[in-house]
Parts: C-alpha cells; structure tokens; sequence
C-alpha cells in the first residue's frame, strides 16, 4: 500500500546540508574521481586496440 505523505511530516524531518567549504571539496573530489576514470578508460582502449592488433598478427 501507499501511505500518505503531508505537509507536517516533512516540516519535521531534519536535512543536513554540508557547509559551502565541504561542498567544493566533495565537488573536486568526485571531478578528480572522473578524471581518474577517464584515463583509465582511455588505457583500456589502447589496450584493447593493440590485443587486437597482435591476435590480427598472430593469425596473418
């Protein structure tokens, strides 16, 4: 079933928000985590482009 949702049970649930500091440094944490990210995905493809390069060689 689906219970109902109203104004006052929201007035009193609490949201804890980081301060403006905390919140630039999760943002630079998550953006180095994609650049991270990215370059792997960028060493997975090469790797893959020169296994396939070789096994095109191995049976030439």
């Amino acid at each position: 079933a689906i219970g109902n949702l109203n104004k006052n049970d929201l007035d009193e649930q609490v949201i804890l928000i980081p301060d403006d500091a905390e919140q630039i440094k999760i943002g630079e944490y998550f953006a180095a985590l994609d650049n991270l990210i990215t370059l792997h995905h960028r060493k997975l493809k090469k790797l893959e482009q020169i296994k396939q390069a070789m096994l095109h060689k191995m049976f030439v």
